[in-house]
């Protein structure tokens, strides 16, 4: 009787992790939250052995319950869910032959369970074909790990749109494109996988196929742009917002390169590249909204593969005995029910979803012609589905947290398991990333053209007088964590200092929330982030320790954040005196800067200032090759520095240049 308790409690628990996989595993993009991760992390880590062990006791069970292949059956559906979570991180995708191998052991198992057990059990007649398809959910889930391995990343249809995009240009007349009707943007929305392979000498690429029937499969954007259907052609959001879906979808297959390693886009160098960034996505009204949904969505569809849901449906017969097992598998059958309802709706709420109907409605006249096939597209993309990202910025204030010591409870209850925090680094709470950052952000890459620099150009743009007292601190130092740490202080001395001053205008209140939000948000990546950053990510936590240590030491015994301020403000006015031969420590560096910040008397345009430089730094920290660790951040809430990386990416800004004031560059 205990065995079987045990085994009713594994099997409720694992329909409950499912649960948990299928809710938290969407849910996740959007939560930083320590919770969220762990629950899934315990879901997910849990069901191997939970199933094997499971399976074990049914095995060797001295009796044989006929409900023992329905509740295996359950199991397997828990393990093999393919719509729930793949793969925790990107390297448990590269261990997916020994996933292979234990999903064929489960298999083994499971279906020699049904034969032992279930041989006259009522439930056996539906119980097959659902182990068939789950067993081909099981193969769906071993593909999306052996193509998101590091191995496979350079998939059949990455590789074919890298090659499509070295001769996009000439599949339109020289010279004529326009960004904001999107001609002569043939960027692929889909139909890629049913063109033809052959490569061609001598430069051995995946040229388009000659044939019509395939190139009336292929749907590219400016096809999109140009479709005469009611769904698409109306001039309202609506429309529109289906075509930038379409879009997202275009750039994330351009962008998924980056991943699969093409670190050199051909398409960089192109006007019309830097034309598409410049004079289409940051162009008319709401320019700065639509950037950001269309980037949103174009990274929720590089961190998640294609869901497949099958079309057969899948009948219970009733059950009316009336014991305690019967009633368990009843609740199982209505959970995993429930489960596969959820996974139904989730798709068709998707922006895959929307992307293959719009495909669709696009390639066939024959759909575009028809009112109610256009009603019925628009019903189906009506569907609402998770945010795609946190929308939030981390937030980290050093002169607030410098003498925060942790207890590191976690770190040692879990034998080293979870990461052990170091001294000085208590994350503040996050803030939602306004619209008035947004703005700030995305003003100051319109203005540059693309021509970002450390924040010198910023400073320039203030007077030269601005640019004379304060471009040592973007050119004198060494690295860019050096540069970050001394303006993230100085700003918080002009905070702590405004304080007092309760009336703003609501321009300098703007300045004001823009640079202390954007200030903290770099502070936060140099803490807690320093793989995003310039830098080598060892080199900013090493120089991050010592400032620690340097702050702890000159701040000794002041427990106020006031207190604290006074004492720096001290410390950088002597420093400003002997600054050609003084203290070069980077607490005294910050503490310059500020009382230097502080003798600008108009508190606008000493917040215009800081509000300046800020927005000019987060966009100069964007640019990255490290693919991986940006893709890394959308499972964990996402991060405001990886959707201004794919941003730049599609204006032609790939790299910063080592030369001079850290200038990025086209490429």
């Amino acid at each position: 009787m205990a065995r079987l308790v045990r085994i009713e409690v594994l099997v409720l628990l694992g329909v409950a992790a499912l649960f948990v996989l299928l809710i938290l595993g969407s849910y996740r993009r959007q939560s930083s939250r320590n919770a969220v991760r762990v629950s899934i992390w315990v879901a997910y880590a849990a069901s191997i052995p939970m199933v094997s062990y499971t399976l074990g006791l049914m095995q060797s069970s001295p009796y044989k319950n006929s409900l023992f292949s329905v509740w295996a059956v359950i199991l397997f559906i828990f393990l093999g869910s393919a719509d729930s979570l793949s793969a925790y991180r990107l390297q448990d995708n590269d261990n997916w032959k020994r996933f292979y191998f234990e999903q064929l052991i489960h298999s083994f198992w499971v279906g020699w369970l049904m034969v032992s057990s279930g041989a006259g059990s009522d439930f056996r007649y539906v119980l097959w074909p659902i182990y068939v398809i789950v067993v081909l959910k099981s193969g769906t889930r071993i593909l999306s790990f052996k193509l998101a391995s590091r191995r496979s990343m350079l998939s059949e249809s990455t590789k074919w749109v890298a090659d499509y995009m070295t001769y996009e240009r000439e599949l339109s007349t020289a010279g004529e494109w326009d960004p904001v009707t999107m001609r002569g943007y043939r960027y692929v929305v889909a139909g890629e996988e049913k063109q033809r392979r052959k490569v061609e000498a001598p430069e051995y690429v995946s040229k388009l196929d000659g044939d019509d029937r395939a190139k009336a499969k292929l749907v590219t954007v400016e096809q999109i742009w140009r479709c005469s259907g009611s769904l698409l052609c109306g001039d309202g959001d609506r429309a529109g917002q289906l075509k930038d879906v379409c879009l997202s979808m275009a750039l994330s297959k351009m962008l998924n390169r980056r991943f699969a390693g093409f670190h050199k886009l051909v398409e960089s160098e192109l006007d019309k590249t830097h034309d598409f960034l410049f004079r289409g996505l940051l162009h008319g009204q709401k320019y700065v909204e639509r950037a950001f949904r269309v980037i949103e969505v174009e990274l929720a569809f590089v961190l998640h593969k294609r869901v497949h849901v099958p079309n057969d449906e899948l009948k219970l017969i009733d059950d009316h005995n009336n014991n305690f097992d019967a009633l368990i598998t009843a609740v199982l059958i209505i959970g995993v029910a429930l489960v596969e309802g959820l996974q139904v709706y989730i798709y068709l709420a998707s922006a895959w979803c929307k992307v293959a109907l719009i495909s669709k409605y696009v390639a066939r006249e024959s759909w575009s012609s028809r009112q109610w096939v256009a009603n019925l597209i628009g019903c189906i993309t009506s569907f609402k589905s998770f945010r795609s990202w946190e929308d939030k910025l981390g937030q980290y204030t050093l002169l607030k947290n410098v003498d925060y010591i942790p207890i590191n409870f976690m770190y040692y209850a879990t034998m080293f398991l979870v990461d052990r925090t170091k001294k000085g680094r208590k994350e503040d709470k996050r803030v939602r990333l306004s619209m008035v950052v947004k703005e700030a952000v995305i003003d100051t890459l319109r203005s540059s053209n693309g021509q970002l620099t450390n924040g010198v150009k910023s400073l320039k743009a203030n007077g030269i007088e601005v640019f004379r007292k304060h471009s040592w601190s973007c050119t004198t130092v060494r690295t860019t964590t050096h540069t970050i740490v001394a303006w993230h202080i100085a700003t918080t001395l002009c905070e702590v200092e405004d304080e007092e001053q309760h009336r703003m205008d609501s321009t300098t209140t703007n300045y004001k929330d823009v640079a202390c939000s954007l200030s903290r948000y770099c502070a936060y990546l140099v803490a807690f982030a320093p793989e995003l950053l310039p830098d080598h990510s060892f080199v900013s936590q090493t120089i991050f320790d010592a400032l620690v240590d340097e702050a702890t030491q000159e701040l000794l015994n002041l427990k106020t954040l006031e207190q604290r301020c006074e004492k720096l403000k001290e410390i950088g006015k002597v420093s400003d005196m002997e600054q050609n031969g003084g203290d070069n420590r980077l607490i005294v560096l910050g503490a310059r800067l500020g009382c230097q910040l502080l003798e600008i008397e108009n508190p606008s345009r000493r917040w215009k200032v800081l509000s300046d430089f800020w927005a000019e730094m987060v966009l100069y920290l964007a640019p990255s090759d490290d693919a991986r660790e940006r893709l890394e951040t959308l499972t964990r809430g996402g991060e405001f520095i990886t959707h201004l990386w794919a941003l730049l990416t599609h204006g032609g800004i790939l790299e910063r240049s080592t030369t001079g004031a850290g200038q990025c560059q086209n490429v």
